[in-house]
């Protein structure tokens, strides 16, 4: 059964998707609740599922200088839930998303230099559930970030 997230759930999570780091007694303070309060629901969004991680937000030209590229894959049918669990494990794997079509799953790599997104790769196609992979590396951004 699904977490019924109310608007004190919904402005706890706005305030958090703005600034991660807030602290309670901040949040309380302008959604006028106690410290209490915000603590615990924070923890029941965490262990229901809804609030999963906290990340940090980097400035847009903080990876210019970085490789980057996706890798297009086609996974063993079956196995396209474990493969995705051990490719979250590789770091310089930034997102993954299931697409239709001819690749089942998309990669979005960032390294450092071809030698670590080279490295990257050759994790990917250890992968068990990997089948056959293909890649684009991304060379200028010419529109948005």
């Amino acid at each position: 059964m699904a977490y019924f997230v109310d608007a004190k759930d919904q402005a706890i999570i706005s305030l958090l998707q703005k600034d991660g780091r807030m602290f309670v007694q901040d949040m309380a303070k302008v959604l006028n609740l106690t410290r209490a309060t915000v603590t615990k629901r924070m923890a029941k969004l965490e262990s229901e599922g809804v609030i999963t991680g906290y990340t940090a937000v980097v400035r847009n030209d903080f990876f210019d200088k970085k490789v980057r590229g996706w890798v297009m894959i086609v996974a063993v049918p079956n196995m396209e839930e474990e493969a995705i669990a051990k490719m979250k494990l590789i770091k310089e794997i930034s997102k993954i998303y299931t697409t239709n079509g001819r690749w089942d799953l998309t990669a979005e790599i960032r390294a450092a230099d071809l030698e670590g997104f080279d490295a990257a790769l050759s994790q990917i196609r250890q992968v068990a559930g990997v089948e056959t992979t293909e890649t684009n590396l991304l060379l200028s951004s010419r529109i948005g970030a």
